[in-house]
């Protein structure tokens, strides 16, 4: 009789701690290694304008929620989104400069959030009581996961006359059980397993683009022409 008190008592009370789990902030992150490669630039990086869809930031329904709800954000997204592609390519070395403030740079990054957002869905039977037992019993899922992210990014000279235009993205869906191991992962890092990969792309992109490593000098002759050589003096 005693298991059965408990069990029935401990499973609302883990259900209730992972929803309390799930109100801690969402801080985007990118997880990725040293690039092979350096692009011979120095980039000044602009905020990253916020161009996702309306439903990722709607007011959600019963049972449901977003991990990029402005009540789970200490800062605008694309702001926070902005921080961690400059911390990823400044830490690993994608340009040789990288910067908010950079003076005199090469090029200039700019981009878009065309999406980005991690769906969380729970049963509304969960509420109902002795439910927590059959649960337990046929491990069914308590919660399911919808991540979608697509980036875009754009290199321009600081003129604004583009040079390239990369784009990222990533999606999938997982259903949870409280025996899942994933269950116990942060709110949120699914939704930056999907944000790395779309940087991953990005980065690539930007590697294999053979424009780019010669960028400096391209950058300078586009801003200075070479000035013509005085008469009598050899070209």
């Amino acid at each position: 009789m005693f298991s059965w008190q408990w069990t029935m008592r401990a499973m609302p009370l883990g259900l209730m701690l992972l929803q309390l789990e799930a109100c801690s902030h969402y801080v985007p992150a990118v997880t990725l290694e040293e690039s092979p490669q350096t692009i011979p630039a120095r980039v000044q990086l602009q905020p990253l304008v916020d161009a996702s869809m309306v439903d990722s930031l709607h007011s959600s329904q019963a049972g449901e929620g977003a991990i990029t709800d402005h009540a789970y954000l200490e800062e605008p997204l694309a702001e926070l989104v902005t921080k961690a592609i400059l911390k990823d390519f400044r830490k690993n070395g994608v340009f040789d400069a990288i910067g908010r403030n950079t003076s005199s740079p090469d090029l200039v990054l700019q981009g878009e959030i065309h999406r980005f957002q991690e769906r969380v869905r729970s049963p509304r039977w969960l509420a109902i009581p002795l439910v927590n037992i059959l649960v337990m019993l046929f491990a069914a899922p308590v919660e399911s996961h919808t991540v979608d992210v697509e980036l875009e990014l754009m290199l321009a000279y600081p003129d604004g006359i583009p040079l390239g235009q990369y784009r990222g993205q990533s999606q999938f869906a997982q259903e949870i059980t409280i025996y899942d191991p994933e269950v116990w992962n942060a709110e949120g890092h699914r939704l930056n397993l999907a944000f790395t990969e779309a940087v991953r792309q990005i980065r690539e992109q930007m590697l294999a683009d053979e424009k780019l490593m010669k960028a400096s000098w391209r950058a300078a002759t586009h801003r200075f022409p070479a000035p013509e050589p005085q008469p009598g003096m050899m070209r």
